[in-house]
């Protein structure tokens, strides 16, 4: 459920979560209500024009706030080297137009990365390891820090305010229908295919984490529950699930979602480096993650 929230946030950063956060894609409930789409019968010969035009209508519309707050839970599992998964807790706040702010914790609060997107590119934080890494490409950044994230953190604010209007076209390719619903093929983006029910709800999207390169992945991202509707308004997601072509996978919960009456202000946006960080630019010539400096958390296995 979305409700209004007037915050005025002090100081540093907010509650956060791991590195192997991506899966995120979205890469975002353990106790809230849900629902999971509905699975019609037949469809009739218009229903690829009418599933669009009805997520076009309630899922491609930015969201009537600045800014939002999430709080979420992240359940990650990676392949390599060992089979491995993990919990963490997840913070997601800023603005729609402005920076993103993203903490990662440990179950039990302790924090593992603070991450700051911004129209510079990406600033990730681990206050453990005292080392602070940038990159011009938030998507790029997050990548060689073993975050492969499908998208940006403004755009994954964006989708879990329902908002999925900058992954998509406003004119799809061919689509493909059954009783579950609409497929439609996708050209000339990140997202490559995208699967709607017969209400026009996204259930599923794939794609891959650049347009070209050795080291692109292809990725799923299906929303396997939404929230109810409230006040007439279309419902949104509360849990997205995200596999990687090699196995790794995130399994996001939105605990909590808020949207901003105000733009928040710039000091809750910021993040001041403490002296003596060790910062390392990560546009070329970096290493992979896992190797070398770059440090890649891992906690709670499960």
């Amino acid at each position: 459920m979305i409700r209004p929230l007037r915050l005025t946030l002090s100081g540093a950063a907010r509650p956060a979560l791991p590195p192997a956060l991506l899966l995120l894609a979205v890469l975002l409930l353990p106790a809230l209500p849900g629902c999971t789409p509905k699975r019609g019968g037949d469809l009739a010969p218009g229903a690829p024009a009418s599933a669009w035009t009805a997520f076009r209508s309630n899922y491609c519309v930015p969201a009537a706030a600045p800014g939002l707050l999430v709080k979420a839970s992240l359940y990650y599992t990676r392949t390599t080297p060992v089979r491995r998964t993990n919990r963490t807790l997840v913070t997601l706040w800023g603005d729609f137009s402005g920076p993103m702010r993203l903490d990662l914790a440990a179950g039990m609060g302790k924090l593992l990365a603070h991450i700051r997107e911004d129209d510079h590119g990406l600033l990730v934080y681990y206050p453990t390891e005292g080392k602070a890494f940038t990159h011009a490409d938030p998507v790029l950044g997050a990548t060689r820090l073993g975050m492969p994230f499908p998208f940006s953190l403004t755009e994954l604010a964006r989708v879990t305010a329902g908002d999925f209007s900058g992954l998509l076209p406003r004119v799809p390719g061919k689509a493909v229908c059954d009783g579950s619903g609409c497929r439609f093929a996708i050209r000339n983006g990140l997202v490559t295919e995208i699967t709607l029910d017969p209400s026009g709800r996204p259930v599923r999207l794939k794609g891959r984490t650049a347009k070209n390169g050795v080291t692109a992945r292809n990725w799923t991202l299906e929303i396997n529950s939404y929230g109810e509707s409230v006040g007439g308004k279309p419902p949104l997601p509360e849990r997205l699930s995200l596999v990687l072509e090699d196995g790794e996978t995130g399994v996001l919960r939105i605990r909590s979602r808020a949207l901003k009456l105000a733009p928040w202000p710039a000091r809750a946006l910021d993040l001041a480096l403490p002296d003596g960080t060790v910062s390392r630019r990560l546009d070329s010539g970096a290493k992979s993650a896992g190797n070398g400096d770059i440090p890649v958390i891992y906690e709670e296995d499960r």
